[in-house]
């Protein structure tokens, strides 16, 4: 019995701890289990579109939740130079923002064959995602636009 008390009050101390932290910074926390981030790549010396998709291009998606960062799921682009990946389990985004504290990123360079315009730099192209609604309880993000990094 006292292991199920000692459990109990272990998990409301916690609990307190987490409302009581996010008050304070006067955001309201909201557990998303799933997310379903989505963009688009294109061969133009920013990776923004218009222009030509590149297909077959990692892209990793991460995110800074509380301090800690960390990749939170990976995809390739498809023929049309659009991702889509679906994480399972993300918690701690915060309701009201319209920006998710998640970055996708691209690492630069790639291939003279797949896009010449992005073969000539270093680097990382990187975009923030805004929210974009929901579909089956999964919230969904879009990307704002990639920058150099």
């Amino acid at each position: 019995m006292a292991y199920n008390r000692a459990s109990f009050i272990f998990l409301i101390v916690v609990h307190f701890v987490a409302i009581t932290n996010r008050l304070a910074h006067g955001q309201l926390f909201v557990g998303l289990s799933n997310m379903n981030f989505e963009g688009r790549l294109c061969c133009t010396t920013t990776g923004n579109c218009p222009g030509q998709g590149i297909p077959g291009v990692p892209v990793n998606i991460t995110c800074t939740i509380n301090g800690y960062t960390d990749v939170a799921g990976q995809g390739t682009t498809d023929v049309n130079g659009a991702f889509n990946v679906y994480v399972l389990g993300i918690t701690g985004y915060f309701y009201g923002l319209s920006t998710i504290p998640c970055v996708a990123t691209v690492q630069l360079p790639l291939d003279t064959v797949v896009c010449p315009a992005l073969n000539t730099t270093t680097g990382l192209l990187s975009s923030a995602f805004r929210r974009n609604g929901t579909a089956n309880g999964s919230l969904k993000a879009t990307i704002v636009g990639f920058v150099r990094t």
